[in-house]
């Protein structure tokens, strides 16, 4: 779901039913790069920053509630002020059925909204609204012949090294892009992850042969800062030159993870891998292969950064455990 293309539906832009048209600019009277108004001033956009800033909530959260909070706004055609709990109801509903929203989706919503009326506008008036209950969708998990195959498939280095490194750490994305050098120690075989989800330190494994792997790709490339440096940028500095001219500065950063996720897609691909798996069921197939192989839970648990042992049980359900290993009466009297 494109932000820019929010209210678009095959190039054109929509309104969503609920709106009443005659109260708001008929966009198909502009251009088609025309958005709905914007009905949530600068003013309490800076005050919704600046709250979630001093609850150090990370910058994608921050994102994702601005962009939740302004899309109900622009929506409902409606100043924070006028907006009724009728008309969050109206709203989540609409996301729910126009544009496919999951439960968990939903909920993220449903946050963003309590949060600003709760701290920015100082009145809950959504305080009965109901969750959803998400659904128990089960992970996707990859055989140990289909991660060879997709390892084995990725021919550029750096590509590969990421992808070696979700599955053999049981890396988040997140935490696979942003990877610093001084986060590595080769010789003690284990990676540092700083300011994971939940804002948590923690160390997990790494793997004799991912650390073989990275330190050839050390030898080949140089690496300063980012294990996975992604595009360079100018920046302008306040300062002058010498001759007048505004200073400059290069600045690295790390690879998105939006390229991290099309890479994993590409190797798959290219590997004819036909589950509908994403770069995060390399995490999911760690854990699994791990319980299978006889890993106490717990210790999963904590190289996973697992705050609850209940998020990592759900491995259970789709580890080749003993339930799986039942043979079926087909096979028994073909």
């Amino acid at each position: 779901m494109s932000i820019v293309n929010i209210f678009r539906e095959n190039g054109e832009v929509t309104i969503p039913d609920f709106v009443d048209k005659n109260d708001v600019i008929n966009p198909f009277e502009f251009p088609k790069e025309q958005l709905l108004p914007e009905k949530l001033s600068e003013y309490l956009q800076d005050r919704l920053e600046n709250e979630l800033k001093a609850r150090k909530y990370s910058l994608k959260t921050q994102k994702s509630y601005l962009f939740f909070c302004k899309l109900l706004f622009r929506t409902m055609q409606k100043d924070p002020g006028e907006i009724r709990e009728e008309d969050v109801t109206k709203f989540l509903a609409w996301l729910e059925k126009e544009r496919g929203y999951s439960a968990a989706s939903i909920n993220l919503v449903i946050s963003s909204i309590k949060f600003f009326f709760r701290f920015v506008v100082k009145k809950n008036i959504i305080n009965e609204q109901k969750r959803p209950s998400e659904n128990k969708n089960l992970p996707v998990v990859l055989s140990a012949e289909e991660i060879i195959k997709i390892l084995g498939t990725e021919k550029n280095p750096k590509h590969r090294l990421l992808l070696m490194l979700v599955y053999s750490s049981g890396l988040r994305v997140s935490e696979v892009v942003a990877l610093e050098k001084k986060h590595i120690d080769l010789d003690r075989q284990v990676l540092y992850i700083n300011q994971g989800k939940g804002r948590k330190d923690r160390y997990t494994m790494l793997s004799e042969r991912a650390a073989l792997y990275m330190k050839e790709y050390f030898d080949c490339f140089k690496i300063d800062k980012w294990i996975f440096p992604g595009q360079t940028s100018i920046k302008k500095k306040k300062s002058l030159t010498a001759s007048g001219k505004p200073d400059s500065i290069e600045i690295t950063v790390h690879l998105s993870v939006r390229s991290a996720q099309y890479i994993f897609n590409k190797a798959a691909r290219n590997a004819n891998i036909y589950k509908k798996a994403s770069i995060h069921d390399l995490r999911h197939s760690f854990a699994t292969h791990l319980l299978e192989n006889g890993t106490d839970i717990r210790y999963i648990q904590t190289l996973l950064g697992h705050s609850s042992i209940r998020t990592t049980e759900r491995y259970t359900h789709v580890a080749k455990r003993d339930i799986l290993r039942i043979k079926s009466p087909l096979d028994s009297i073909v």
